[in-house]
């Protein structure tokens, strides 16, 4: 498809209503992150402190931010001179649709922690 024209303080507008929605469920998964993380720190404490000797190892993926990607893209719209913005298809998937290349692997590494990323996950496909 051809690019398209926008008005800026509309795609500005959207862009800012999309940050938004990831900055909230990324906090919601930080949230889940910190009480599954000390979850399981505390159950090897109690190991530890019932006698029992093993090794002690935690791995849990973190939640991932990708906040700064939509305020690079605010900050050069606001710098802009110009009141419309050619958008690419690629382009208006990822600001107007909020579908990033990035989308589907940073919710279903925040699934486990965010029941909002969760439900988006099971919506992806269907």
């Amino acid at each position: 498809m051809d690019p398209i024209r926008v008005e800026k303080d509309d795609l500005v507008a959207k862009l800012r209503e999309n940050r938004a929605s990831h900055r909230k469920v990324f906090e919601e998964a930080v949230e889940g992150y910190r009480k599954d993380a000390v979850a399981r720190l505390n159950e090897q404490i109690e190991g530890i402190m019932d006698g029992r000797v093993r090794e002690v190892f935690i791995r849990i993926p973190r939640p991932e931010d990708h906040t700064r990607d939509y305020d690079r893209v605010i900050a050069m719209l606001e710098m802009s001179l110009d009141d419309e913005v050619v958008l690419s298809e690629i382009d208006f998937r990822s600001y107007v649709l909020d579908d990033w290349q990035w989308k589907r692997e940073w919710l279903v590494s925040n699934q486990m922690y965010s029941k909002t990323a969760d439900e988006m996950v099971k919506t992806l496909d269907g």
